[in-house]
């Protein structure tokens, strides 16, 4: 689920023009004129001005109720029911794109409902809750009072409200008896999600029983998964035929199918089974014809959907999976970073043997080359090498004099990828062994919280100055209170953690310790003994600043700053308030001491009963200790009380892009590329930890201090390991798939990365950018009429990337992989190193005033900084209709707060 708590307020954290608007269904008005907090003039010069849009999300406030007169029954259906609905559901955008399973499904749930003469079915400005059909008799159309249309038999009304809870634009009501077919929001969205769930989960049962898939990744096998179509055949039909050249792959679902050659039955297939496999490997012919005994339903993939969702065909996928894993298999190889993986997989030739050739010579130096064995069986002196085995890692670091003992000889027909050690070597950037044994270290490196968003450059130069120093079992290797200048990483061992004498924790493998002492003037705050022999890396201080320039050591600090979990709440006062939301507010607050500043959010313990929002904030917590980045909002700590939750966030200085680019106005390629390329690495980062954002869009990422981007409000993010069904995000920047409901993944987020780009450089969205009406919006999505404006020249390689972000095919967004994405021609150059250490310049940095006046006043206040959130509190509405008793809210729902 998503979060509506963050999404009420995270945005008033960091825009104060928006500190009085709740979240709710209606627009947000941005704050015209001037910007509170830079009081620079805004300009709107080239993109149209338009409100800010909240989110769709799955929070619901109120119990919807209509037709509440109706007589309500599960009535059987006639076929002329059948047929009448039918035809209903294929007048409407959302309902016509839904497969047939689907419908059908939805037709079963569908109820009777009888109404008397003069009832209203639905009332103009309440909540939408039904999907209607009329069945017999009449119905008026009244808006603002006045008969507008009356409805006959056959026709439909309410679709909107399938998907959400808006207010109805018109009061529907009966001119005489009649009688309706409907459903409502809940059990359409559960009767979608149940048939497409089920399919999803035997298509991917069906996928993962193929041999040639078994190599393949996870997300590779979404991007196939997301690839098929579904194919029906009549009896006696032909799906495929001897002699021709085919490109589709089929797996049989439902049915029988004779598979024959030269006339003569070979054999038949039935569901699971699968055909044409070749087809996706090769553009090869048939060899048999398939013929349907019977109707039959298949399931098939076309060699370009695969080329499109993979970035290569099916066969170069699997070659290079195969030599990934072979290169994790081997002792020699894996420690080798993930570049120079690529660039030795880059480098390496694929050489095809016959059973009896020579693959490797005796008469050849050994570690001369490298092989991998993609295919088939190699016989040497050790014995049979099969597919993921090397031969040769184990040589190729060592200088070797001597040849090979004996001949490797194909054993069957073998695919092997090569490459020399001259070559290989080139792709190390050096000697073999020094090259290896920096990889291990650089490995560590990244995993120490202080250094790990340092650029690579200089996580090479801070190797070369590591040292290694042994510690024999019970040496006291630093001191409680003593002055130090030194970090520490375990190479190998364990060590003690004492403070005043007492263990407090044990170090192990590259844990690190010490790193205070090379940014803060600070004494030890423990003393480190070592468990049996100990050998640790080590860095100086003076080192480390000869590398480490100003502008990383103040990002480096205030990540630390915000990594302080010993922080306590009556260490902070409140400087003001920030922004009020439905279900809490923030405040701007200060530590006492440091002077730092924070955004606390406070969440009522009342409205969390009221809205049943705990397992939001559950989530919501989950995700945001998972996210350390310097491009996203960070997490300081939570608290809890008897009266509310609390947050205690970054407080990120600055304006959110929404009302940057309105002072921008279009913004020129290179611009558009620095914000695209930041938001690329925040999505990558976020997708790699299965983490779906589902509401990217201007308004939701802020411009700091020094003009990078910061995603902020995980409102609505939540994590996904394969699919999910909810529909929420802002209509304009949702994908396809999330409207439909069939079922989606983190692709989503790539698409709103498209319409975002496309605003950047043109000022508008590209769908739906002049309605207002949610359900146009979401016709205007669906029917993917992408059309570039004429008067505003960019390049291809701007449009392309548009282009392929927008695809309706969700696999094919990245191009087959986020790797793949960063080197599209919009891209190519681009200096991703220097996102990190902000070595690039942005296009706009905002001029902030200084909050010192205000801490400082704020500091000398003798109020209890409680009594103000409760006064805020107790002004605020209350929760109009529960939507959940508190005996359904479990009793330690925040034990871990």
């Amino acid at each position: 689920m998503g979060n509506a708590c963050n999404g009420c307020f995270q945005k008033e954290i960091i825009d104060p023009s928006n500190s009085t608007q709740p979240i709710s269904s209606k627009p947000i008005i941005s704050f015209e004129g001037v910007n509170e907090e830079t009081k620079e003039p805004k300009s709107s010069a080239q993109r149209k001005s338009k409100p800010k849009i909240a989110a769709v999300t799955w929070q619901k406030v109120k119990e919807v109720n209509e037709a509440v007169t109706a007589v309500i029954t599960a009535r059987p259906k006639t076929a002329e029911d059948i047929g009448m609905i039918n035809n209903a559901l294929n007048s409407h955008f959302i309902l016509r794109n839904l497969d047939e399973d689907s419908q059908r499904h939805i037709i079963d749930q569908m109820k009777h409902f009888s109404v008397n003469s003069g009832e209203v079915i639905t009332q103009q400005g309440m909540p939408g809750k039904y999907f209607f059909v009329l069945a017999t008799g009449r119905l008026e159309v009244i808006v603002n009072g006045i008969r507008q249309n009356m409805l006959k038999p056959g026709t439909s009304f309410g679709e909107l409200a399938l998907l959400d809870d808006k207010p109805r634009t018109a009061t529907i009501k009966s001119a005489q008896k009649s009688t309706l077919w409907g459903v409502d929001r809940m059990t359409f969205k559960q009767a979608v999600e149940a048939v497409n769930r089920m399919n999803y989960e035997e298509n991917k049962l069906f996928i993962n029983s193929v041999p040639i898939f078994e190599i393949l990744t996870t997300q590779q096998k979404e991007a196939l998964l997301a690839s098929i179509t579904t194919q029906k055949w009549d009896n006696r039909q032909t799906i495929v035929k001897e002699g021709e050249v085919g490109d589709l792959f089929y797996i049989i679902k439902e049915g029988v199918v004779t598979c024959t050659k030269d006339g003569v039955e070979i054999r038949q297939m039935v569901k699971g089974d699968f055909f044409g496999e070749q087809a996706l490997l090769y553009n090869s012919k048939r060899t048999a014809t398939i013929t349907c005994v019977g109707a039959v339903k298949v399931l098939c993939i076309g060699r370009g959907s695969l080329l499109e969702a993979l970035g290569e065909n099916l066969q170069q996928v699997i070659y290079r999976n195969i030599q990934k894993k072979a290169i994790e298999k081997s002792e020699s190889l894996k420690n080798l970073t993930k570049d120079q993986s690529q660039q030795m997989m880059d480098t390496m030739k694929i050489a095809k043997f016959s059973p009896g050739e020579v693959v490797v010579s005796k008469n050849s130096l050994q570690g001369a080359k490298l092989c991998i064995i993609m295919k088939g069986r190699v016989r040497g002196p050790l014995g049979v090498y099969e597919t993921f085995a090397c031969i040769g890692d184990d040589k190729i670091n060592q200088t070797c004099t001597q040849n090979n003992i004996e001949n490797y000889v194909a054993d069957s027909e073998v695919d092997i990828a090569q490459i020399s050690k001259e070559e290989f070597e080139k792709c190390l950037g050096g000697v073999v062994v020094p090259a290896t044994n920096n990889n291990a270290a650089l490995v560590v490196l990244k995993q120490v919280q202080l250094l790990r968003n340092l650029p690579k450059d200089r996580l090479k130069a801070l190797i070369h100055v590591l040292r290694i120093v042994d510690f024999r079992d019970g040496q006291a290797i630093v001191q409680e209170n003593e002055e130090g200048d030194t970090l520490y990483i375990v190479k190998t061992g364990r060590v003690n953690i004492f403070k005043e004498n007492v263990k407090v924790r044990t170090l192990t493998i590259h844990d690190y310790f010490g790193e205070r002492s090379i940014l803060f003037n600070e004494r030890r705050s423990a003393t480190v003994v070592a468990e049996g022999n100990v050998t640790c890396w080590t860095l100086e201080k003076n080192d480390f600043e000869s590398i480490i320039d100003f502008s990383m050591r103040t990002q480096l600090l205030k990540r630390i700053e915000l990594q302080d979990n010993t922080i306590a709440l009556d260490q902070l006062v409140m400087i003001k308030p920030l922004g009020k939301g439905m279900f809490g507010n923030v405040y701007l607050m200060a530590h006492k001491e440091k002077g730092a500043f924070y955004a606390l959010k406070t969440v009522p313990r009342a409205k969390i009963v009221a809205y049943g929002i705990y397992e939001s904030l559950v989530l919501e917590r989950k995700i945001l200790l998972q996210l350390d980045h310097t491009m996203i909002v960070k997490l300081v700590k939570t608290f809890k009380d008897n009266k509310r939750i609390y947050f205690l966030m970054e407080y990120v200085r600055g304006i959110d892009l929404f009302d940057v680019l309105r002072q921008l106005g279009l913004l020129k390629e290179d611009d558009a590329r620095f914000y695209t390329a930041c938001l690329v690495v925040i999505l990558e980062y976020l997708h790699k930890r299965e983490i779906i954002y589902r509401d990217l869009k201007p308004e939701n990422i802020m411009i700091d201090e020094e003009g990078y981007p910061k995603l902020i409000d995980f409102g609505i993010a939540k994590i996904v390991n394969g699919r999910t069904y909810t529909t929420v995000g802002t209509p304009h920047y949702m994908a396809p798939e999330v409207i439909m409901g069939n079922g989606y993944n983190s692709a989503v987020d790539w698409w709103s990365l498209g319409v975002m780009i496309f605003e950047f450089v043109f000022g508008t969205v590209p769908f739906g950018e002049n309605e207002e009406d949610t359900y146009k919006v979401y016709e205007k999505v669906i029917e993917h009429n992408l059309v570039f404006p004429t008067n505003i020249k960019h390049t291809l390689s701007l449009k392309s990337i548009i282009t392929q972000l927008l695809s309706v095919k969700a696999a094919s967004r990245t191009g087959g992989s986020i790797s793949k994405l960063k080197k599209h021609k919009f891209l190519s150059g681009f200096k991703w190193e220097k996102l990190f250490s902000r070595g690039i310049t942005p296009p706009y940095v905002p001029k902030l005033r200084s909050l010192t006046s205000e801490a400082s006043k704020a500091a000398k206040s003798k109020k209890n900084f409680l009594d103000n959130i409760l006064r805020d509190e107790i002004s605020a509405e209350t929760p109009m209709q529960p939507s959940k008793s508190k005996a359904q809210i479990p009793a330690n729902w925040d034990e871990e707060f």
